[in-house]
Order: C-alpha cells, then sequence, then structure tokens
C-alpha cells in the first residue's frame, strides 16, 4: 500500500538534473485506485482467493442457495450427525413452553430453528473431512496438511458458538412471551440439554417459585408505617384524632394550671395567672 504522502503518483528520489528538474517515477496502476487503499475505510480481509471461489462465495452469502441445490445437499449422506455427537441435532423447544406460546412466536422459534439445523449439517460435513485429513497429516506427517486441520478445526469452533449463541437468542425472543415470574429460565446461565430450557423443567419451574417464597420471608419490612392524611403517629402509637383537643400551641412553656377535676377553659385560667 503506497504512502499517502505520496497519493499524486509523483515520487522524487531525491536526485536532480543538470537543469535543476526533478525525476519524476509514476507508480504502476492507477493513481485513484492507490489512493483509495490509502484513504478508504479500513477492513479486516486478507489476501485474494481464485475469481470463481469468491464470486461463489458471495452469491451464497447474499443470498442463499437455490431450493434445488439446497436439498440436494441437506438430503446427503454427509449431512448426517456422527452418533456419537448428540450436540449436532438441533435442540427442542420444552413443550410446557411452546404450547404456552402464541402463534407467530412459534413460527419465529421454528425458522430460528432451522437456522441451528443449518449449521449442524455443516459442522457434520467439516467433522467428517477434518477427521480424514488428519488421518493423512499423522500417517504422512505433512505440515501442510496438518496446518489445514488446525484451519478447519477453527471453522468448526465458530460453528458451535454461532449454533449456542443462536439457540440463546431463542430464549431471549420466548422471554417476552412467557409470565415474567419465570423470565430465569432465559438466561444464559441455565444449562442447555437437548431441550432448549433444559431436561427438567418443572423442577427449574419449582425452584424458582420456593426461591420466591424465601424471599417474601426474609425481605426485612419498613419500620415506619405509611403516612395519612388526618393521622399522625405519636410516640405512644395514637393518632392525632385520639388527641385532639390537647394538641394546642402553648407559648412560653406555660404548663396547665389547677386541679385534675378542673374543666375550666384555657383563657379562664391564663386570666387568673
Amino acid at each position: 500500500m503506497p504512502s499517502p504522502g505520496n497519493f499524486s503518483g509523483f515520487i522524487s528520489d531525491g536526485s536532480s538534473s543538470e537543469e535543476g528538474e526533478l525525476h519524476v517515477d509514476f507508480p504502476t496502476g492507477s493513481i485513484l485506485m492507490q489512493s483509495s487503499k490509502a484513504f478508504g475505510p479500513v477492513e479486516e480481509v486478507s489476501g485474494d482467493v481464485a475469481k470463481h471461489v469468491a464470486d461463489m462465495v458471495n452469491q451464497i452469502f447474499d443470498h442463499g442457495m437455490r431450493e434445488d441445490t439446497y436439498k440436494e445437499i441437506a438430503e446427503d449422506e454427509s449431512t448426517k450427525r456422527p452418533c456419537n455427537c448428540p450436540a449436532l441435532s438441533p435442540i427442542e423447544c420444552n413443550v410446557q413452553i411452546l404450547e404456552a406460546l402464541k402463534q407467530d412466536a412459534k413460527k419465529a422459534d421454528l425458522r430460528m430453528k432451522e437456522v441451528n439445523k443449518d449449521i449442524t449439517k455443516a459442522a457434520s460435513i467439516i467433522i467428517k473431512s477434518l477427521s480424514v485429513l488428519d488421518k493423512v497429516a499423522e500417517d504422512e506427517g505433512n505440515a501442510v496438511v496438518a496446518h489445514e486441520v488446525g484451519m478447519i478445526n477453527g471453522a468448526l469452533a465458530l460453528l458451535g458458538h454461532a449454533n449456542y449463541c443462536n439457540n440463546l437468542a431463542r430464549r431471549f425472543n420466548i422471554k417476552r412471551e412467557i409470565n415474567q415470574k419465570y423470565s430465569h429460565l432465559c438466561s444464559d446461565k441455565v444449562p442447555m440439554s437437548r431441550f432448549l430450557f433444559g431436561d427438567d423443567l418443572s423442577q427449574s419451574a419449582r425452584q424458582i417459585e420456593e426461591g420466591e417464597k424465601l424471599k417474601s420471608k426474609i425481605t426485612t419490612k419498613s419500620p415506619f408505617p405509611s403516612w395519612k392524611p388526618g393521622a399522625w403517629k405519636f410516640g405512644s402509637g395514637k393518632t392525632r384524632t385520639q388527641f385532639k383537643g390537647h394538641t394546642r400551641f402553648q407559648p412560653y412553656g406555660q404548663r396547665r394550671l389547677g386541679h385534675r377535676g378542673d374543666q375550666r377553659p384555657y383563657y379562664a385560667r391564663q386570666a387568673l395567672d
């Protein structure tokens, strides 16, 4: 990639002719093409592959396969999973939850499950090819083949991760459709099995219910009662209405005079004083 300082295409070699003119070298290729590489968006890419391979990849990843081609590959014997790899079968949604979903939510989950099916079929093909290449590399000691085995193994790991993330996305979509009391079942911390929400959904639901009951029991209640208009609280627990007539403001800390049975009004007692 050329230096951005040379985008004009005029590069001086530092020498000059007798007339004092600089030598000018014209780089090969389009000057604008080199400038676009220097100033264009930076993208993580590697070297080019063969054109026919690039055309095939671009077509499939942008537009998908034709129906007849897809059916031919999907039904091939190589797409069947090895018997000892149960993880290469699409994960089913638990019946209890699937039956509780609305029709649109069911269709959405079914479409995402079809994506899992394609991922696992592709992984089955890669595993079988990987096993053959690994044996060749081991028997012949071919370093090139051994390197390619490592590369393909990385592709297999990415497929497995994509399959797991797609199942988590299925849970996230279902989370909005179920009772939020059980939304914890959709967490990524809940392990998956051959079913989206684990093998024993009833046991998981019971654990959530028991946890909610325990939480409500041990939660500390507020020590202060709620305030209500016209019912101020006093130290003895009696309200203002119960002390009506005894809450008059008395300036200068005057104490009530007279005997206990004296029921005369306050202003009369004040006049006597």
